[in-house]
Order: C-alpha cells, then sequence, then structure tokens
C-alpha cells in the first residue's frame, strides 16, 4: 500500500516509484480492477449432468468446534491460573462453593436444614444431667435456640423464666385448675378473681403482685380436704384426663376423663387418689408460671408430682433439644423448692409422627431418603423428624433422675413405641390415631404403666 495514494500496489516499477515518495497517477477504473484482483474468485466445482455449483471461501459455523475450543480455552485458562497463581485459584474456588452452597439453601428453603445423621445432630452435650440448682441453668451457655438451627428463626423463650400467655382464656382455664387444687384441700374455690367479669381489652402485665394465694384467705374453707397421692402437672396430654382443652368441656375427651376418673378415684374404685392439672397448648415456661402462681398451693402436699411436659416447646415455640431440656428441669427444680419431701416423676416425651403410618425412624437410608425428597416435593423444605430429638431430650432426662434424690424417670415410650423389621412406629391400631394425642384406649394403657411405676415408688418409700 502507498502512504500516499492509498492505493495496492502492483508493479515493480510503481514499488520504486513509491521508495522515491512518486506517487503514481491511476484512473478510477485501474482501481477498480485491482480491488477486484485482490478478491479471490469462487471455485467451482463439476458435479453430475454437467451443473457447475460455486462453493464459497467463508467458512461455516460449527457449533461442536466452538464448543470444543471454549472448553479448551477454560481449561488453558484454569492451568495457567493454577501454576502462576496457586493461592488466588484456591481462594477463588472457595468463594465459588460458597455462593453456590448460598444460592442452593435460600432457593430450597434454608430454615429446614437437612441435619445429615438426625440422631447425631440431636444430641446433648452439656452435662445438663449434672445440675444441681437454677443457678446451674446458665442460658448462656446453649449453642443455639432454635431447633432448625440459629437463633432468631423461632418464637422460643427464655426455658428458666416463668412465661404467661397472652390470653384471657389461657388465665381462665388457669384460675380454674388453681380453684381445683384448692378444693382437693378444702379451700373455697369461689374467691379466686371473676375473669369472665374483665372488660373484652384486658391486658396483663407480668408483675409478682398477682398470686392467686395471697388473694384468698387462708381460714376460708368450705368442705374436707382431700389426701392426693398423686398430682399430674402438664399440657394437653395432662388436660385431656380433665375432658377439657384450654379449660372448654370436649365431647372427644369425656371417654379419657371416665377412664382416668375410674383408675385414679379411690370412691371409683381406683389404687390411688389423683388430681389433674393441665393447659393445652403450654410449654415448660408455661408451666412454670402456673406452678408459682396457684396451681401448687401451700396446703397441698401430694406424695407424688407427676409432670409431662416438652412436647409444645419443640412444636409450638421450635426450640432447640436443650433449651427444652432446660425448661423441663427449671420446673422440676421450683417443684422441689416448693414440695422437698415430694417425689418428681418426669414422664418422657410422648413420640409423635406426621406420617401416616406412624413412623418414627427408618432402618434403611434409602427409605430416609425417599421421605425427604417427598417432603421437598410437597413443600419445598427438608424432611425434620421429631424422633431422633425427643430421643435426646429424654436420654438426658433419665440421667438427671439417676443423678438426683426424690427423681424418677418414666419411659412412656414402652407403651406407644414398637420396634418393627423396617424401623420404629407407634403402636398400630387406636392408641394414637392422629399419632400425637393418646386416646381413650392409649390413656387407659398409659394409666395402668403408671400406676404400676407409682406402686413401686411408693411401697419403697
Amino acid at each position: 500500500w502507498n502512504s500516499t495514494s492509498f492505493r495496492p500496489i502492483k508493479d515493480s516499477n510503481i514499488m520504486a516509484s513509491a521508495s522515491n515518495n512518486d506517487a503514481p497517477s491511476f484512473t478510477q477504473d485501474d482501481s477498480l480492477d485491482e480491488i477486484e484482483d485482490l478478491i479471490a474468485p469462487p471455485t467451482t466445482t463439476p458435479k453430475g449432468n454437467g451443473i457447475i455449483i460455486e462453493e464459497s471461501n467463508s467458512a461455516e459455523f460449527n457449533p461442536v468446534y466452538a464448543i470444543v475450543s471454549l472448553i479448551g480455552l477454560i481449561y488453558a485458562r484454569v492451568v495457567y491460573h493454577c501454576t502462576y497463581h496457586r493461592i488466588e485459584s484456591i481462594l477463588g474456588f472457595i468463594l465459588v462453593c460458597s455462593l453456590v452452597l448460598l444460592v442452593h439453601n435460600t432457593t430450597s428453603g434454608g430454615s429446614a436444614v437437612n441435619r445429615g445423621d438426625a440422631f447425631q445432630h440431636s444430641l446433648i452435650d452439656k452435662g445438663l444431667s449434672n445440675i444441681r440448682s437454677e443457678y446451674d441453668l446458665h442460658i448462656g451457655d446453649v449453642d443455639h435456640w432454635c431447633l432448625m438451627g440459629g437463633n432468631d428463626d423461632c418464637p422460643c423463650e427464655d426455658p428458666t423464666e416463668p412465661s404467661f400467655r397472652q390470653w384471657k382464656g389461657w388465665l381462665k382455664a388457669h384460675t380454674s385448675n388453681a380453684d381445683r387444687a384448692r378444693a382437693a384441700i378444702g379451700h373455697n374455690p369461689g374467691l379466686t378473681p371473676n375473669i369472665e367479669d374483665w372488660d373484652d381489652d384486658w391486658h396483663y402485665e407480668f408483675d409478682d403482685d398477682y398470686d392467686i394465694e395471697e388473694m384468698v384467705d387462708d381460714e376460708m374453707y368450705d368442705g374436707d380436704s382431700t389426701i392426693i397421692d398423686v398430682l399430674f402437672l402438664g399440657d394437653t396430654f395432662t388436660e385431656q384426663r380433665q375432658g377439657t382443652a384450654s379449660g372448654v368441656p370436649q365431647d372427644d375427651f369425656t371417654g379419657i376423663k371416665k377412664v382416668f376418673d375410674k383408675q385414679f378415684t379411690k370412691i371409683k374404685g381406683g389404687k390411688y387418689e389423683a388430681l389433674a392439672l393441665g393447659l393445652a397448648g403450654d410449654t415448660s415456661p408455661n408451666l412454670l408460671w402456673r406452678i408459682m402462681h396457684g396451681e401448687l398451693p401451700g396446703d397441698l402436699n401430694p406424695k407424688i408430682i407427676w409432670i409431662t411436659i416438652g412436647t409444645n416447646d419443640m412444636l409450638r415455640t421450635a426450640c432447640s433439644e436443650e433449651v427444652v431440656l432446660l425448661g423441663i428441669l427449671r420446673v422440676v427444680e421450683e417443684i422441689q423448692k416448693k414440695k422437698p419431701s415430694a417425689t418428681v416423676v418426669i414422664n418422657s416425651i410422648l413420640p409423635l409422627s406426621s406420617e401416616h403410618d406412624g413412623v418414627l425412624a427408618y432402618k434403611s437410608k434409602y427409605k430416609e431418603l425417599l421421605l425427604n425428597k417427598k417432603a421437598m416435593r410437597q413443600s419445598g423444605k427438608a424432611h425434620f423428624d421429631l424422633w431422633p430429638s425427643i430421643l435426646s431430650i429424654n436420654e438426658e432426662l433419665e440421667k438427671f433422675a439417676t443423678n438426683h434424690t426424690n427423681v424418677k424417670y418414666f419411659d412412656a415410650n414402652k407403651v406407644f413405641v414398637e420396634e418393627r423389621s423396617d424401623g420404629t412406629y407407634i403402636v398400630k391400631g387406636t392408641m394414637m390415631p392422629d399419632n400425637i394425642h393418646p386416646s381413650k384406649d392409649g390413656h387407659k394403657a398409659w394409666n395402668e404403666a403408671m400406676i404400676q411405676k407409682l406402686t413401686a415408688i411408693l411401697e419403697k418409700n
């Protein structure tokens, strides 16, 4: 190319002239001819029947070749960085993996974690079975508050502090329980506040002024006291024995109440005299508040106090195994402080299952995997089985009872759980038809097992 004319150079003489900076003279036609000479003519290929087909020299796009080239380029880049920038490559790889995991957890419902080996994950390794008083219950040492992990994604309460439920119906039911406790020792139950007269905009502010025992004149009696052998305290399962739910009579629980009265009322043929004070949906902090405010009055001195609590700490407030355990032990500590001569029996947390067949745990890892896939398909969250958590808490409760005087542990799983060839299940039949709440038959079998335990304790004493 001549730097002056910007035209292609084809002749040796012209090249010589160009070296002398002499610009050659071209016409427009000459210029066009020279450009055409630079363009290669299309090649022709003879075909059958004498037809000539022109073939273009332009390369066609080949997707396979493009992909192979791209992979080769990436590979070369990776090899280069791993060789000359090794540290940067490792850090970059870790960053990419972290981002992938973050995106996966976010899109797959990160709040429902896959715990891997759920039984190993649920273990409590804090030595809580050796605590001696409430001063040993340090919530600052809790590893995580929420059952699913972490501390912020659950309404879990401080297990060492009493908790009042902000619901007028709950206070009414609690007041009814307190009335029944005082009636058992001959106090006038009519002296408690009439909750029905309170305004609809009622709101309870917790303070130490509210105490039913202080509101009642201890000299007021309206009948003879009853010697109570065993006092049952707890949640829904205990209130079923009263025939109520949150203080309201339930037709479905009538049969359960009749069975309880027959087995735990001496006048109806029972071996022991018992009183049941439960409230549906209560957690351990709720029960702690109740026994501190009237449901365990000073003159009520049962030989045995039997507590069944902890299920709602997992179901309603989603507390971790460690927090649930702390809550139950705090209740035991308060009872022993109020009634040091009584024996406290801790009932195991009852089994529960979300599966229609009542399975608690399969022996086959493959079946466990199928459960997880089913849960992900239906809810977008990993399958979360509470059975490992229940077993972990119960194991620590049993250890605690072994290490402390006047504390016993009762394993109700012997009544409601059975082992089959492929796994652990809730007992078939009518014992626990919804796989959560014992039925009339379930309570009858449970009561019979409890009577055997009570006999062993009382005869020994």
